[in-house]
């Protein structure tokens, strides 16, 4: 576009970032949330974002995480977030839960563990 007599040339004053989020000195980041990776059973594979505080796992269509698996309780498990961790409770399902392989009533749950519930497995991933 040409210039109109005694116009000067326009600079950006801070440089251009095409494709990338600019994060301010001292802004505070979004963790991401931790997700339960459903590896077997009915619905596999899927992820399941762990986004609130407490959330039950059953077979009921009531519950947050909701699997459609004879095996597994209306109401089996409970997750329970606590600053930065999840622990995991058997809430008196018929066929318990078991945590890497050992049948547990409750734990906190650690990257890469892996939780399983009648036919359905699951994988913990931590949120950052």
């Amino acid at each position: 576009m040409p210039k109109s007599p005694g116009e000067k040339d326009r600079t950006l004053d801070a440089p251009t970032v095409i494709g990338a989020a600019r994060v301010q000195p001292g802004a505070r980041q979004t963790a991401k949330p931790s997700v339960l990776q459903q590896i077997g059973g009915p619905g596999a594979p899927r992820d399941h974002r762990l986004d609130l505080d407490e959330m039950i796992v059953g077979r009921s269509v009531q519950v947050h995480i909701s699997i459609d698996s004879g095996l597994i309780s209306r109401r089996h498990i409970m997750l329970r977030r606590s600053g930065p961790e999840y622990a995991c409770e058997d809430l008196d399902s018929s066929n318990g839960m078991y945590l890497n392989g050992v049948k547990v009533h409750s734990a906190t749950l650690r990257e890469g563990d892996t939780l399983q519930i009648g036919d359905v497995v699951f994988v913990f991933r931590e949120g950052r």
